[in-house]
C-alpha cells in the first residue's frame, strides 16, 4: 500500500547534510542553500518542503536562467566538471544527450542545470529514504 510522504524530512539541515556526504563544492552547497531559505522565507516551509519533492529532475527555477546557470558552472567549473563525468557514467550516456531537453542552452548552462536537476533530485531521493 502507498502512503503519503512524511515531508518532514527535507529540512534546510537535512538537505546541507546530504550535499556534504555527497562532495558538493562548499560554496555552491552555500549558493543553493540561500536560494532555498529564500523560498522558505516567500512561501514557508510546508510549501517548500512540497516543492522540493516534487522536483523530479527539474532544475529549480531559480537556477533556470541561462546567464545565471553558466555563472554558476564558471564559478564551480571543475566540480561540475567531475560531476558531468561521474552522471556520464552513472547514466551510460553522454551528457549532450542527457541535456537535448535543454539544448538551446549554451554548453555552461547545460551542464550546470543537468548536475544541479540531477543531484538535487537524489538528495529528495536520499531524504525520502531517510523518512522509512
Amino acid at each position: 500500500m502507498l502512503r503519503k510522504r512524511d515531508l518532514s524530512m527535507i529540512t534546510l539541515y537535512n538537505i546541507e547534510k546530504v550535499m556534504t556526504q555527497y562532495g558538493l563544492d562548499s560554496g555552491l552547497a552555500q549558493e543553493i542553500l540561500d536560494v532555498f531559505q529564500k523560498r522558505i522565507e516567500r512561501s514557508g516551509e510546508n510549501e517548500f518542503q512540497a516543492w522540493y519533492s516534487n522536483l523530479n529532475y527539474r532544475t529549480p527555477e531559480d537556477f533556470q536562467n541561462e546567464e545565471e546557470a553558466a555563472k554558476l558552472y564558471e564559478s564551480y567549473s571543475s566540480w561540475f566538471e567531475q560531476e558531468v563525468s561521474k552522471l556520464e557514467k552513472e547514466t551510460g550516456l553522454p551528457w549532450q544527450e542527457q541535456t537535448e531537453d535543454i539544448a538551446t542552452l549554451n554548453e555552461k548552462a547545460r551542464k550546470s542545470q543537468l548536475v544541479l536537476r540531477h543531484r538535487l533530485s537524489e538528495i529528495n531521493w536520499d531524504l525520502m529514504e531517510l523518512d522509512d
